[in-house]
């Protein structure tokens, strides 16, 4: 009796896997590609880029874009270089409910999962980036050495904001963020950036050889209070030292940072720097050991002070 019973309950339990399966692979198979193809474009297109996909597919339970490249429109000739990504694969997650989305580039891979009922999991893990891919120095215009692996997991507790329904808070996330870089140098190239002591606007600069070496780093968050447990360097060019706070905020850009930044330069390397080690220059000495400059960065990470 109990046999028979046991054989009625494997019957229905095969029968429902087999037809969820079928209504999966379904489901993937006769999706619209193309009418997602130009979604994908089209919201590119309202944020200033032009998105190119080379291909896209049924994956592993998931939907899978090849060949994609992502360039800000502009008038420049020639125009700004892609940012090539090989491969994304996105799809659902069951246990607990979610989605997931990987992305091959440079080399290695990104890794995100989002999940959570009453709060929301974010686990972000990259692994191999290598910053020396061609791709990489194409669009940045930097030329970047070095071996990237970092990982982020928090969890974000879903506040009630007015009357509609609890979204996920930022401001109250907690857990943990490690980053490791081997080899972290730039080895020339050019950008534009900020320099306070010389003006509002951004300044373009021709980069030297800056070799930072292996840099390591972690972050622990407990309801939107961060601390820099860890993050230093060290080369023959520079030494690095960073500690302090991070208060997060709702939105990203408002989250107050608190941190002091130490760092002793090599005297040769600093004349290399040219307008940036001028600027370093103006860094005022530790009061613990004059032999290293202290500065402090605070403001919002949107709009950050550095003194």
């Amino acid at each position: 009796m109990a046999s028979s019973k046991l054989k009625v309950v494997r019957k229905v339990f095969g029968y429902a896997g087999f037809f969820f399966l079928a209504v999966v692979v379904a489901f993937f198979l006769t999706f619209p590609y193309d009418a997602l193809k130009d979604r994908v474009r089209l919201e590119a297109d309202k944020a200033g880029y032009f998105a190119r996909i080379g291909s896209m597919g049924p994956g592993f339970f998931a939907v899978r874009a090849k060949g994609l490249e992502l360039s800000k429109k502009s008038d420049a000739d020639p125009p700004p270089a892609p940012l090539k990504i090989d491969s994304v694969s996105a799809g659902p997650t069951l246990l607990p409910p979610g989605a997931a989305v990987t992305a091959k580039l440079f080399g290695g891979t990104v890794a995100v999962k989002v999940s959570g009922l009453s709060a929301v999991r974010v686990r972000v893990d990259v692994d191999d980036l290598n910053l020396a891919s061609p791709d990489l120095k194409a669009f940045s215009g930097i030329d970047f050495s070095g071996l990237v692996e970092a990982h982020l997991d928090l969890s974000l507790p879903r506040v009630a904001v007015g009357p509609g329904p609890a979204e996920p808070d930022l401001g109250q996330a907690s857990g943990t963020i490690a980053l490791d870089v081997k080899g972290l140098a730039v080895n020339g190239g050019s950008m534009s950036m900020v320099i306070p002591q010389f003006g509002p606007e951004p300044t373009p600069l021709d980069l030297p050889k800056i070799v930072v070496g292996d840099l390591s780093g972690k972050l622990k968050f407990d309801k939107g209070a961060g601390t820099v447990e860890k993050l230093e360097a060290k080369s023959a060019d520079l030494e690095l030292k960073v500690g302090g706070t991070l208060k997060l905020a709702k939105r990203l850009e408002y989250t107050e940072p608190n941190v002091e930044v130490r760092f002793k330069p090599d005297p040769e390397f600093q004349k290399r720097l040219g307008l940036i080690g001028s600027a370093l220059s103006m860094v005022g000495p530790d009061p613990q050991d004059p032999s290293w400059r202290l500065g402090r960065l605070t403001g919002y990470l949107g709009r950050p002070n550095f003194r």
